[in-house]
């Protein structure tokens, strides 16, 4: 199920890294809560995917229609334990939708006149999170023990362009959304058992409070043979929902397909649905429903208006059940889902609220591709190389692998650890709030497009930043 929410959901977001990550032997909540290793080290590992398919067709009008699109995400998670039950987790996360589609009377072959459209879109989002191995869930109606979230910060920037150009009509959109948010949860959030095993089913619900706010500009022109309609440039901006409730309910299968294996370690196939005010990325990094450029037309202002859409759905989260150099979430798998509508036949219809009353463009989207998009594990470098690209649009690699082919020696050293100096003191009733490490592709944002990182909380003792890290010849491994 889609998870919705105002701006406050940036920050859940990073609910969900932890509940995939879960991995620890443990049984009954109050005795097998697992024992993390706090101290001087912490780990970074990065998994994505960039996929680039073909597509042939007809539309519900009458038109042929051929495309292309490349879809990917990429994932960089670094944890450092804080104490023997909390953990701290930085997150950044890429995701893009590039589609370019042509619409043909009477054919491809050999038509006699032609229409097209193009859409890209693309979300970065950076976010810290707390998380505490010595939470609850309920699974078969008995509390267990589980990783649990206690609060979290996020940030998000998006900017989505979309043009349509027919025989007679055109039409042309561009927007730019951002977020900033924080919340805490009254207890925390269960999210994973410590013991997950084939067959698990659990969930778990809590208060949470929150604080930011999220913004959205946007452009749209029209001109077609009646007339042109323009509206904007237009700034909107609120705050972020204040309180609500949050509920997880996950589960895992016990059949072939409910496993993988990444180069001989294998990962359970966890299936998690998230409900609450947000849209969750990766079951933890939580987005605002209403700067979300991958969801429905009904999200955003403009939607009615898209020419070429691109919707998104996490099917599954692959975690590795046991211990490790880190908590095991290992890669997901997203099915996105493109649509388009063909400028040739579009009319002037009747005015749109979303639009305060003014003409809008009506037509119906024809669906013109489903593709599930498999991220495995990567090295940090090329996970860096893949966010550049789907954010420049520039450099993808052309690959069309398999809806859920498993790529043997993509994950390389998944034991491997990257070494740092951090030695951190924390309670964990209060935790502290840290910056996330600088975004490695900030300079691809457009201006007014960086992050500024929450201040450092003084006031806990024993606070402070972990250094950067160091080089590390391993590296790659990650």
């Amino acid at each position: 199920m889609k998870l919705r929410l105002g701006a406050t959901a940036a920050i859940v977001a990073v609910v969900s890294a932890l509940f995939l990550v879960s991995v620890l032997p443990a049984a009954a909540a109050a005795t097998a809560t697992p024992d993390l290793t706090p101290g001087p080290t912490y780990t970074l590992w990065a998994y994505g995917v960039v996929r680039t398919v073909s597509f042939t067709g007809s539309s519900t009008d009458g038109y042929d229609f051929q495309g292309s699109a490349t879809y990917g995400y990429t994932v960089l998670l670094n944890q450092t334990n804080l104490t023997s039950t909390t953990f701290e987790l930085f997150a950044n996360r890429t995701m893009a939708a590039q589609l370019s589609i042509e619409y043909c009377v009477p054919n491809c072959r050999s038509p006699t006149a032609t229409a097209t459209v193009t859409h890209d879109a693309w979300e970065a989002v950076d976010a810290w999170a707390n998380f505490t191995t010595d939470a609850n869930v309920s699974e078969s109606g008995q509390n267990v023990s589980a990783i649990g979230l206690i609060n979290a910060h996020s940030t998000v920037h998006g900017s989505l362009w979309d043009d349509a150009q027919g025989v007679v009509r055109s039409a042309f959109l561009s927007a730019n959304v951002s977020s900033d948010a924080s919340v805490a949860f009254a207890t925390p959030l269960g999210l994973l058992p410590n013991d997950l095993t084939p067959g698990a089913s659990w969930s778990d619900s809590s208060e949470f409070s929150a604080s930011g706010s999220w913004a959205i500009d946007y452009h749209y022109l029209f001109v077609g043979p009646k007339g042109s309609i323009d509206v904007g440039p237009t700034d909107l901006h609120s705050d972020v929902q204040s309180s609500g409730n949050v509920s997880v309910d996950g589960n895992v299968g016990t059949g072939p397909a409910d496993s993988v294996t990444f180069d001989g370690v294998p990962y359970l196939n966890v299936s998690l649905t998230i409900v609450g005010p947000f849209v969750a990325r990766e079951g933890f990094i939580l987005v605002p429903d209403d700067i979300d450029l991958f969801g429905t037309s009904a999200t955003t202002p403009w939607g009615a208006n898209d020419s070429g859409a691109a919707t998104v759905e996490m099917t599954s989260l692959y975690v590795h059940a046991g211990r490790g150099a880190h908590f095991g979430i290992g890669g997901s798998e997203w099915l996105y889902t493109s649509s388009a509508a063909n400028p040739s036949v579009t009319a002037i219809g009747a005015g749109s609220a979303g639009l305060w009353g003014v003409d809008e463009v009506a037509s119906a989207s024809n669906a013109v591709g489903t593709t599930p998009v498999q991220g495995v594990p990567i090295s940090v470098d090329q996970a860096n190389d893949y966010a550049g690209c789907l954010i420049t649009g520039v450099g993808c690699p052309s690959t069309s692998g398999g809806p859920r082919a498993i790529v043997p020696g993509l994950f390389l050293g998944i034991i491997a650890v990257a070494v740092i100096a951090v030695v951190v003191a924390v309670l964990v009733t209060e935790r502290r709030r840290i910056p996330p490490p600088p975004y490695p592709n900030a300079s691809l944002y457009p201006p007014g497009g960086a992050v500024t990182p929450p201040p450092l909380d003084t006031s806990r003792s024993g606070a402070r930043r972990p250094p950067p890290p160091e080089d590390d010849p391993l590296s790659n491994l990650w």
